[in-house]
């Protein structure tokens, strides 16, 4: 299953503010299926890159921590008409990936 990523972006001054949100589960593996006493596998996004034309501008590590669906800002150095891109991994190798270009 891939990671689905809705994604905006709006530059003003030299500094672009990016939001996304992430359409995943994050399940940390610690919760019990009450059904089966058995844990939900983890899965969860541990690798989060920005990039502004293809240079990475912010890398970030999560972990089960997070919520599920997470909604995520950040600034960045960019300009009107410059390309973001926002890729994910999760611990089991899913991937996921959002281009945009800047207003």
């Amino acid at each position: 299953m891939a990671i689905k990523i809705r994604m905006r972006g709006k530059s003003k001054g030299g500094v672009a503010e990016i939001k996304a949100l992430i359409k995943h589960p994050m399940e940390s593996g610690a919760r019990m299926n009450k059904a089966t006493g058995k844990p939900y596998p983890a899965k969860y996004i541990d690798m989060v890159t920005v990039s502004v034309n293809g240079t990475p501008a912010v890398n970030a590590q999560w972990s089960g921590a997070v919520s599920a669906n997470p909604y995520m800002a950040v600034k960045v150095k960019a300009n009107a008409g410059d390309e973001v891109t926002v890729s994910m991994t999760d611990n089991t190798g899913d991937k996921g990936e959002e281009v945009i270009k800047l207003k």
